[in-house]
């Protein structure tokens, strides 16, 4: 009987057994959902909708209101997306996805949160610290803030089935810079995109010594209305719009920006080839391109470049956080595909460089950047010089310079003012009139509304077949402010038969702490772009002295002047990087 009472009792054994071993092996991550009742099922429309609650359509789950500890004890709001299958002990890849300035977890990311979940990634976004729900200042990408990326990814490991050796870091602006940021501080990372994001951060701030008011303003009133901003943020703010702050001072904001740029963490990327794929917008006039051009072409691991028309995230924040098919998430998608799950599914060795033209249109590709597919073209400067009549040609002169392949002979002078503003402008409503070229509405203007004592241009004869600008056009040229300040804003058109001409980058350059009256150098590059000058157009070139996009560097009612001073010696130059 006994023996009988002990076989008897062997199959509960054996399952207390099988039930502690199951217990021990169990997934030890905390996140977790539940499945949908009979009831909830024929309800059930999106998981933001229905948090904790596995989707009977895709198998997905979105948890919210989750809470990130930093290093340093502060609190960060945060939501994760959980693949099908997130619950039966499996591991995944995992996205990260740190919120841009002014944004938030709880919608900033969760459209393309849920297109990674369905694909099989636990995708993670948190609210950077000091904006909205989450605790602390921001410290704009400081020490703590890079920090905060780490204690994300510990969270995401510690409480979903994310696999360690397969994370991915995304973001947009802000979240940008986080992510180049933190993926150089942090070896766990193994893939990165960044979209919207800068190179160097002083570049954006005053670069070419111009203060940038319009959107400087935008970053401060949206981070003071969402978050509590470092103060030194308005400090630093009021110090670049002040045409008298010290060259001392812009030293210092200069090294307080230094560690915030990851241009000066490339280095560490290459170490360790971390994969990098970079989104940049044309009009994007917070972060002009030219700085993360310089980037990209300094990094050495896998990398590729994505290049379109947009302002400052225009491009990318419907697929972000509507989840709608986006030609920036789709090859950000691919990204990760292969260097998080493996898939061989070529980005890798296509071209590095994929392009839209400003205007829209097709997309094309370059090798890489710089793009040995690109050569440089030079225009001379020749001066506009005196108004007069000339009976060489039977014709007036003076009414505006030239834009040569021969290099200039003459000597002259031309002069502008500050008085008054010109009809050359970046945009008559600014944000807005760039926001319009996405759409194919450019800024337009006719070239002889352009006043001659507060503007000048200089204009080429029509082409004989077109001309496709890719890049960064750069200006060699040389002035004498009245005064130890000045400024020149340089605009290339693309004019037509008629006279009017559509904008196609701009640009400017400032002094500070010139000598009067002295001939100093005054070179810098335009924006990059990419556009196509039909032929039979001309490209014209207008210099001025002020735009609503470019800070002054005098105050108010302060006057100032220009003069370019010409001679067979002196060479003055419009370079084009053309295709």
């Amino acid at each position: 009987m006994a023996r009988h009472a002990g076989l008897a009792h062997a199959p509960t054994l054996r399952a207390a057994l099988l039930l502690c071993t199951a217990l021990a092996t169990a997934p030890s991550w905390a996140v977790s959902c539940r499945e949908a009742t009979p009831a909830e099922r024929p309800l059930y429309t999106t998981p933001l909708l229905w948090p904790g609650v596995i989707s009977p359509h895709d198998g997905t789950c979105f948890v919210n209101n989750a809470r990130v500890t930093t290093r340093d004890g502060l609190k960060l709001t945060a939501n994760v997306f959980l693949p099908a299958g997130a619950h039966g002990g499996q591991r995944f890849p995992a996205v990260v996805y740190p919120s841009s300035w002014a944004a938030a977890d709880f919608f900033e990311y969760v459209g393309q949160q849920h297109r990674m979940a369905r694909d099989g990634y636990v995708a993670m976004a948190y609210t950077a610290r000091g904006f909205w729900g989450s605790e602390g200042v921001v410290g704009v990408a400081g020490e703590p803030d890079i920090a905060d990326v780490s204690s994300a990814i510990d969270w995401l490991l510690a409480e979903t089935p994310a696999d360690s050796g397969r994370i991915g870091l995304a973001g947009i602006s802000y979240g940008a810079g986080l992510s180049m940021l933190g993926a150089a501080a942090d070896a766990r990372v193994k893939a990165v995109a960044a979209m919207s994001g800068w190179g160097q951060l002083i570049d954006q701030m005053y670069g070419h010594s111009v203060p940038n008011p319009t959107w400087l303003s935008v970053l401060t009133l949206s981070g003071s209305f969402t978050g509590r901003l470092d103060p030194i943020v308005y400090e630093y703010d009021a110090a670049i719009r002040d045409p008298d702050t010290t060259p001392a001072k812009i030293a210092e904001i200069t090294a307080w920006g230094a560690p915030r740029s990851p241009a000066n963490v490339v280095d560490t990327l290459n170490a360790r080839r971390v994969p990098v794929i970079i989104a940049k917008n044309w009009q994007d006039d917070m972060f002009s391109p030219n700085s993360t051009l310089a980037m990209f072409s300094r990094l050495t691991g896998p990398k590729k470049l994505l290049l379109q028309p947009g302002i400052h995230a225009s491009a990318e924040l419907p697929g972000a956080t509507l989840g709608v098919d986006n030609p920036i998430f789709d090859q950000v998608h691919r990204w990760m595909d292969r260097w998080l799950k493996g898939v061989a599914n070529g980005i890798d060795t296509e071209p590095k460089v994929n392009l839209q033209h400003k205007f829209g249109g097709t997309r094309e590709t370059l090798s890489t950047w710089p793009a040995p597919e690109l050569t440089s073209r030079t225009w001379h400067l020749g001066p506009r010089g005196a108004l007069r009549w000339d009976l060489g040609c039977l014709c007036w002169k003076g009414v505006h310079g030239t834009l040569s392949a021969s290099a200039n002979k003459q000597s002259a002078s031309d002069t502008v003012n500050n008085l008054l503003d010109t009809t050359a402008t970046t945009g008559p409503i600014p944000i807005l009139s760039p926001l319009m070229e996405t759409v194919g509405l450019p800024v337009v203007n006719h070239m002889a509304t352009i006043l001659p004592a507060h503007g000048v241009r200089y204009e080429s004869g029509s082409l004989g077949s077109p001309v496709k600008l890719r890049g960064s056009p750069r200006l060699q040229i040389q002035a004498k402010p009245s005064l130890a300040r000045g400024m020149l804003v340089a605009y290339l058109y693309d004019v037509d038969w008629a006279g009017f001409g559509t904008l196609v980058t701009h640009g400017a350059r400032a002094v500070h702490w010139a000598a009067p009256g002295v001939t100093t150098d005054l070179s810098f590059e335009l924006n990059a772009m990419a556009h196509d000058v039909p032929a039979g157009h001309k490209l014209v070139l207008v210099l001025d002295t002020a735009d609503s996009l470019y800070g002054a560097p005098v105050h108010w009612g302060q006057l100032f002047s220009m003069t370019l001073p010409f001679s067979a010696s002196t060479a003055m130059t419009l370079t084009l990087p053309v295709r």
